[in-house]
């Protein structure tokens, strides 16, 4: 399997809601950046630190409905970008999110190194403000 592949599978196995197969592509020590300017913004690595700190809070702490709809694909041979869209309604103020973002994915021997997020952060927290 090629790296874009590898990347655009993950994406189809959030969409189904199926963590175990979003993590099984990602190196066990994988460095996840996460936007600076989110609330859990930063640096985890390792899947314990993604999968509590990332992905386990979006359902059950944050939205109520949470997508991240990929709409390009660039493939530039380890790197892997990706061009989409964040949608969701805030679990506790109901508020709509709908904005773009790029994730930045790093692919080696078949295991996703590193994650990098930009996105509107101002965007992502006023849909999580009362």
């Amino acid at each position: 399997m090629d790296n874009l592949e590898l990347v655009r599978r993950s994406y189809v196995a959030f969409e189904r809601d199926d963590l175990d197969a979003v993590l099984a592509d990602m190196h066990p020590e994988i460095e996840w950046h996460q936007a600076q300017g989110l609330p859990h913004g930063g640096l985890y690595r390792g899947l314990d630190e993604v999968r509590r700190n990332i992905f386990e809070p979006l359902d059950e702490s944050w939205w109520s409905e949470f997508s991240a709809t990929p709409e390009q694909f660039l493939d530039a041979g380890s790197e892997i970008v990706v061009l989409g869209r964040y949608r969701g309604v805030g679990k506790e103020t109901g508020k709509r999110l709908d904005v773009p973002f790029v994730h930045i994915w790093t692919v080696e021997n078949g295991k996703a190194v590193r994650f990098r997020q930009f996105l509107d952060t101002v965007g992502w927290v006023e849909a999580l403000s009362p």
